[in-house]
């Protein structure tokens, strides 16, 4: 037989988005194949323990790796098998994927029209700050070319109040001064 284009690690692929995930998982496993001494049991343990938590591995390539490792550990004797996290499989059925576009595409969904909600808000937002900058501006160009004839005017008529006031206790100081004069004479 001859070779599959979707062929990764001896396991043929239907379909295109199950071929690349494995072959990022290969990636991924080629990687960690390199940078971590698979020999050291405590180092082959940590690595699978979290492999197993972060639910890295989903396709057969993935679960092969982890069951070799699991064996690895296992017969390296360093934590006993009842001790040991299960590798959770999880189903790739069709159905399943079914469910899980569903799920994303309400989820995404529900982002666009967050955004969508966001962009609305956005806008109002520099309409209103928009608005009062005219307004700020427009008090400022009243401030400064209005005349202020208001409060000169209330100014003025205040000093003029008390000027009127300063000339008639003058007059009446003088008018006192003139008496005081004609008294002290007589």
């Amino acid at each position: 037989m001859g070779e599959s284009q979707n062929q990764v690690n001896g396991f043929i692929f239907n379909t295109n988005e199950d071929f690349s995930r494995a072959k990022e998982e290969q990636e991924v496993i080629d990687h960690f194949k390199t940078k971590v001494d698979l020999s050291d049991p405590n180092d082959t343990l940590k690595l699978y323990n979290r492999f197993i938590e972060k639910n890295t591995f989903q396709t057969p390539v993935g679960y092969l790796f982890l069951k070799e490792l699991q064996e690895s550990i296992l017969k390296s004797g360093i934590i006993k098998p009842e001790e040991m996290q299960k590798i959770n499989y999880i189903s790739q059925n069709p159905s399943t994927k079914t469910v899980k576009k569903e799920v994303d595409s309400l989820a995404l969904n529900k982002y666009k029209e967050m955004v969508q909600n966001l962009k609305i808000k956005l806008r109002n937002s520099r309409i209103i700050n928009l608005f009062f900058l005219v307004i700020v501006i427009a008090m400022i160009i009243i401030a400064i070319y209005s005349d202020k004839t208001v409060f000169t005017n209330f100014e003025n008529e205040v000093i003029d109040h008390y000027a009127s006031w300063e000339e008639e206790l003058k007059l009446k100081e003088k008018e006192l001064e003139e008496r005081e004069a004609k008294l002290n004479k007589e």
